[in-house]
C-alpha cells in the first residue's frame, strides 16, 4: 500500500480507502460485527489506514464497530464521517419531527458530529465530510461553522461529498481568503460507466489543490464481472434498493465492463482490480466497500494490478460518453476548428498543455 497527501492538509492517507456503509448488525446485505472486524483486519493488514463511515450507514451501528476498531490503534487510523442526512427514526423516534437533525446549516453539523463522537467513542475526527449539498447554506457559513469545530479540536479536516462543483470553488476560495480550514477532499461516485466528474469536478480540485475520492468503483458491483460472466452470481444492490438496477446500464457500459474482464483475464487478476486500478490511474482514490472478507481481499488485488498504456487507452475509448455541447465545443469531434480559431491560428506551434487535446512538442 503507498500513501497520498489528503490535498494541502498533509495527512497521509492509503491509496485506497474503506468505506463502512454495509458494516454493522447482522442483515440482507450487510457484514455482521464479527465479519466487519475481519473485513478491517484484511484492510489494515496490507497498510490500509484511511476509513469511511456516516451516522446514516445502518442508523449509527456502522460508527460503532468502526470505533471499536480503531481505538485499538487511533494514532494509526484516518477517520472520517459526515453530517447532512439525519439516521432512521428507527433509532431515535425524535427524528420524525424534528427537521433540524438533516441539512448543511451549524445546528446540524454541531449535533451530528458530538453523535458520531459519542458511537465512535472518540475524541476527534479526522476527517469531516458534508454528506450532500441541500441548496439551504451559504458554503462560507458552513467553512466558517466547521473551522470553529476545528479550533475547538473535535474536528482536523473537511471534505464535501456530492456538491456542485462551483460550491466547492466557493469554499475553498472563501476559507483562503478567511484563513479558515481549507477543504482537504472530495468525494463523488466516479467509475468506469460514471465519469462526469472529469468535466468540472476534478479539474476544480485539481486547481484549488483538492484530493478526489471516488465511492462505487464497481459501479455498485455491476464492474466485478458478475454479470458479464457465465458464472452464478450472489445478490447485490443491483439486484433492488435505490442505488441502482440492470436497467440503468446501457450497451456502452456492458461494452465497458466486457473491456474489464478481457484486461482482467490478460493480466491474470480480478475484474473488479482492473476497475479500481483504473480509477486510480486517473489520479483518483477509491473508496471500496465489502459485505465479506473475500470481497475486500478482491478489491485489494489492484494493490498489484498495472495497467499498460494501450489497456488505458482501450479503458478511456470505450467507457467514453458524449460531451455537452459546452465541452464538445473544445474537446469533441470535429472540434479542430474552434481550437484552431483559440490558438491564434496556431495550433501546431504553440505548447500548452492545458489546451483540450492540445500535444506539447519538447525540444
Amino acid at each position: 500500500m503507498r500513501y497520498k497527501i489528503l490535498g494541502r492538509s498533509g495527512l497521509r492517507v492509503s491509496e485506497v480507502a474503506l468505506g463502512t456503509m454495509m458494516m454493522g448488525p447482522e442483515g440482507p446485505g450487510r457484514a455482521g460485527p464479527l465479519e466487519s472486524r475481519r473485513i478491517m483486519e484484511a484492510y489494515a493488514e496490507q497498510g490500509g489506514n484511511f476509513f469511511d463511515s456516516a451516522p446514516v450507514y445502518n442508523d449509527g451501528e456502522s460508527e460503532k464497530v468502526l470505533g471499536e476498531f480503531v481505538n485499538t490503534d487511533r494514532e494509526r487510523y484516518v477517520v472520517t464521517t459526515k453530517y447532512t442526512n439525519a439516521m432512521h427514526s428507527g433509532l431515535d423516534p425524535r427524528i420524525s419531527n424534528d427537521p433540524n437533525r438533516g441539512g448543511n446549516h451549524k445546528k446540524s453539523m454541531v449535533q451530528s458530529v458530538e453523535g458520531s463522537l459519542r458511537r465512535m467513542n472518540l475524541d476527534y475526527i479526522d476527517l469531516l465530510w458534508i454528506h450532500l449539498w441541500d441548496f439551504s447554506v451559504d458554503i462560507e457559513d458552513v467553512m466558517r461553522a466547521v473551522n470553529d469545530l476545528v479550533q475547538q479540536g473535535k474536528v482536523l479536516h473537511f471534505g464535501l461529498c456530492n456538491t456542485p462543483g462551483w460550491v466547492v470553488a466557493r469554499g475553498q476560495t472563501a476559507a483562503t481568503i478567511r484563513g479558515w480550514e481549507p477543504i482537504s477532499a472530495l468525494q463523488y461516485q466516479y467509475n468506469l460507466v460514471s465519469r462526469d466528474l472529469e468535466l468540472e469536478v476534478i479539474p476544480c480540485a485539481n486547481a484549488l489543490g483538492i484530493s478526489v475520492t471516488a465511492f462505487s468503483p464497481l459501479s455498485g458491483g455491476f464492474l466485478t464481472g458478475k454479470y458479464t460472466r457465465a458464472v452464478e452470481r450472489e445478490g447485490s444492490r443491483l439486484d433492488g434498493g435505490w442505488f441502482s438496477s440492470l436497467e440503468d446500464y446501457s450497451e456502452r457500459d456492458f461494452a465497458a465492463a466486457r473491456k474489464v474482464d478481457e484486461i482482467a483475464d490478460k493480466l491474470g487478476t480480478s475484474s473488479a482490480a482492473v476497475a479500481i486500478s483504473w480509477v486510480q490511474q486517473r489520479g483518483v482514490l477509491p473508496l471500496v466497500g465489502a459485505r465479506t472478507t473475500d470481497q475486500i481481499v478482491d478489491s485489494l488485488a489492484c494493490l498489484s494490478v498495472e495497467l499498460s498504456d494501450e489497456d488505458i487507452v482501450e479503458l478511456n475509448q470505450i467507457s467514453a460518453a458524449e460531451l455537452p455541447w459546452l465541452y464538445s465545443l473544445m474537446q469533441g469531434e470535429g472540434s479542430g476548428v474552434i481550437r484552431q480559431m483559440a490558438a491564434g491560428g496556431m495550433l501546431e506551434h504553440l505548447d500548452n498543455p492545458g489546451f483540450p487535446g492540445q500535444v506539447s512538442h519538447s525540444n
